[in-house]
């Protein structure tokens, strides 16, 4: 992690007006193509919800903007930034659980099921995270939604990306599948959310690119 010198980060006046916003975040929905992606995981019994989640988190990684935090006054990089992901539980209740990323698919498919399986069986839905080198994550896999809005408190955890997806949906020959990414202005703008997308897209198109847990 390093602390940003806001005197020469070029994004410094963007920053300092669009961090002065009640509602600074910004939210981009749009639909991306899963077809590889999706018959890749059915043949080989992947799990989709860990593997979608290893390539947002993949991606998000691989862009600084979204590795952006704000601390008091300050805005720092982290190195690398973790999943906190919500998950259903038996009765259909939420809770909430962290598991760190790894550019190494299958060690990252292990980190998320040691968490799944640590996961409390009287969950609590009180936020006791005192990180910010993560990244909310969500699914709602129920709804086709072309908009999203999340709950976001007024402290320095609205500068967390949130990343949400939804349900896969047939549109003739191809499935369907769609993204919410919601970025702090102040850290970051359209063009990061454009490359996020294309990112996930190049990813999604080629599956057998990725040393999967086979």
């Amino acid at each position: 992690m390093k602390i940003l010198d806001l005197e020469t980060w070029p994004r410094n006046n963007a920053f300092e007006f669009f961090n002065r916003y009640e509602t600074p975040q910004f939210n981009i929905c749009a639909n991306v193509t899963i077809t590889q992606t999706l018959r890749f995981l059915q043949n080989n019994g992947l799990n989709r919800f860990t593997a979608i989640m290893w390539l947002v988190c993949h991606t998000a990684n691989g862009i600084r903007e979204l590795r952006y935090r704000i601390r008091g006054e300050s805005v720092v990089e982290h190195d690398v930034v973790h999943p906190s992901f919500t998950w259903l539980n038996n009765d259909n209740t939420l809770t909430f659980c962290m598991a760190e990323y790894h550019p190494d698919v299958r060690a990252f498919f292990h980190r998320v099921q040691d968490s799944v399986n640590g996961i409390n069986p009287n969950p609590m839905l009180a936020d006791q995270q005192t990180m910010d080198n993560i990244l909310y994550i969500s699914c709602l896999p129920w709804v086709n939604f072309t908009s999203i809005s999340h709950p976001t408190k007024m402290d320095e955890t609205r500068a967390i990306p949130r990343i949400s997806w939804g349900k896969f949906t047939k549109e003739g020959k191809e499935w369907t599948m769609p993204v919410s990414l919601q970025l702090h202005h102040g850290l970051a703008d359209g063009y990061h959310s454009g490359l996020f997308f294309d990112t996930l897209q190049s990813l999604l198109d080629e599956p057998k690119k990725i040393n999967w847990p086979l």
